[in-house]
């Protein structure tokens, strides 16, 4: 075979994608976590596989550095990627490229099942767009992230791949995997919810065909695992410990959040699932098309399941909702199906629109890959801190809600935000709960501290207390 035949037959097959999808992943993979986007949130899940990765926890006691004068130990999702981040470390050292690239791998073999699942229901065609635009989406940015966001929702694919196989043949080595993967997915990110209405597309698009009806009862059973541990340890955890674990709100007050800001809420529905005004386009285009059609049965049904089950996950996290591009991940691959079976009905230039469209959600998204060079001087934290402050030692920061600071100080304590350090109240009750050092970032409003200067520059202040 001649190379320019060979070339377009490789790069045609959805295969060599997904591994180009892998390998891009590794660009600033060893990146501290500086990047705009939640860079919050990945600091609290490296404290987290830090924690694990030094023997400080065990499995079901998952623990932070932010312990606000108690343990640490904190209600959140299942942490089986931090500990394994954790333990993989025992043999690499401990790193945040570590937890980057297990979640990326975890990623990528999703994007391969997601393609594969496909298969059953639409052409390759339509499957390969539909591959290419989950990889090109948000979940290009949150894959290569210290976050279990988008390995939840691979696992979740994973197990929706070996229902239909155990729908298909009864076996119960599928029925088993997809019982186990199902569960796994919604224990790591229980907003991955909403795609259980999968289970009743089986029900109906099956109901007339040859099936293994018992295989129908496993997305429920999977429900199991994920409500004992969110509705049950979880709040065992936050009662006995008293950390906080973030379950949303009320969704009235979603609702009220949602009818306040409207104009921020169409933005978000349109822009952050792709990053591309051209693919949900080509979604609205799609949804047109089809409404001219028959619509299986399945589909009918499920598709209000799945849209009233995302709605009130939207809504009972309200605010939250709409400043987290990741919240919107349970739709996106939906979103992609549908993109993408437009994309492969149309008779001449699909390659080229699926091109723009990469062309346009990566460099919406390429900032994330880059070295955060004006949020550097945080990473002179852990020499000053080896400096100055005692391992065991308990400090506050001023991180304003990002825990940042304590990160990179290898510290723990508590993080404030300003306007709770400007109360002199707030340093009796630090100093009387056995807080000895402060680190003052020069970053936000000077703050008068009650203590012996330790050390002062440009960037921190560190007092003895």
């Amino acid at each position: 075979m001649r190379f320019p035949a060979l070339l377009w037959k490789t790069t045609n097959s959805v295969g060599f994608w997904i591994g180009v999808f892998f390998l891009v992943h590794f660009v600033g993979c060893w990146h501290p976590p500086l990047e705009a986007a939640h860079s919050w949130r990945q600091a609290t899940g490296l404290m987290v596989a830090r924690n694990y990765f030094e023997g400080h926890t065990t499995f079901f006691y998952p623990k932070v550095d932010e312990t606000n004068g108690g343990s640490g130990i904190i209600g959140m999702e299942f942490p089986l990627l931090y500990y394994l981040h954790g333990k993989l470390s025992l043999l690499f050292g401990f790193h945040a490229g570590t937890g980057r690239l297990l979640n990326s791998a975890i990623s990528t073999l999703g994007l391969a099942y997601f393609y594969a699942l496909l298969l059953r229901f639409l052409s390759r065609k339509a499957a390969m767009y539909a591959t290419l635009l989950l990889g090109v989406s948000c979940y290009f940015m949150y894959s290569r992230k210290v976050m279990p966001d988008t390995a939840a929702l691979a696992v979740y694919l994973m197990g929706i791949f070996y229902f239909f196989e155990a729908l298909r043949f009864g076996k119960w080595r599928d029925g088993m995997l997809s019982f186990s993967l199902l569960s796994l997915g919604l224990l790591l990110k229980i907003s991955v919810l909403p795609l259980v209405a999968f289970g009743v597309f089986a029900y109906f698009h099956y109901r007339n065909k040859p099936k293994k009806a018992f295989v129908l009862l496993l997305p429920l059973l999977s429900l199991i695992p994920a409500f004992v541990w969110y509705f049950v340890w979880n709040p065992h955890l936050a009662s006995r410990f008293g950390n906080w674990y973030n379950l949303g709100g009320g969704i009235d007050h979603g609702a009220q959040v949602f009818l306040q800001h409207p104009a921020e809420l169409i933005m978000h529905v349109l822009f952050h699932p792709f990053f591309s005004y051209l693919a949900i386009a080509l979604c609205v285009f799609g949804m047109f098309m089809a409404c001219r059609k028959e619509i299986d049965l399945g589909l009918k049904v499920s598709i209000p399941v799945f849209v009233g089950l995302f709605v009130a996950y939207a809504l009972k996290s309200g605010e939250i909702f709409l400043t987290h591009e990741y919240y919107i991940l349970p739709a996106v691959p939906i979103l992609a199906i549908l993109a993408g079976n437009t994309l492969a009905g149309l008779k001449k230039g699909a390659w080229f629109l699926m091109v723009l469209i990469s062309v346009e959600a990566m460099a919406n998204q390429a900032h994330d890959f880059r070295y955060n060079t004006p949020e550097a001087y945080k990473l002179e934290l852990s020499v000053l801190a080896d400096r100055f402050i005692p391992n065991d030692a308990l400090i506050v920061v001023n991180g304003n809600s990002n825990p940042q600071g304590l990160y990179f100080l290898h510290r723990k304590g508590w993080n404030l935000d300003d306007a709770s350090l400007l109360n002199k109240d707030t340093w009796r009750r630090l100093t009387q709960q056995g807080c000895r050092y402060a680190v003052i970032n020069h970053h936000g409003v000077p703050l008068p501290v009650q203590g012996r200067l330790l050390f002062e520059n440009d960037h921190y202040s560190i007092y003895l207390l």
